[in-house]
């Protein structure tokens, strides 16, 4: 009797720690860059063309200036 009761509390406390470390893997999504914003995710597309152009909190900026933001490199917005 004594055993199930150990085994359920290990059971459960199981269950809470992979829920609690699930939820701390929903905050820090692989799929989404980070870094200096803008970032090309924050901003919407503009001009599907050579270069393409974004719009970034008022600011048109093209894929090499995101780029470059995203690399370290000085960008001048438009």
């Amino acid at each position: 009797m004594l055993t199930k009761a150990i085994h359920r509390r290990m059971l459960s406390t199981t269950v809470v720690l992979l829920a609690l470390q699930a939820a701390g893997c929903g905050a820090a999504n692989p799929l989404l860059s980070n870094g200096p914003t803008p970032r090309v995710e924050d901003c919407m597309l503009l001009q599907q063309a050579t270069p393409t152009k974004y719009v970034c909190a008022g600011k048109t900026y093209t894929a090499v200036q995101l780029a470059d933001i995203r690399n370290g490199k000085a960008a001048a917005a438009k």
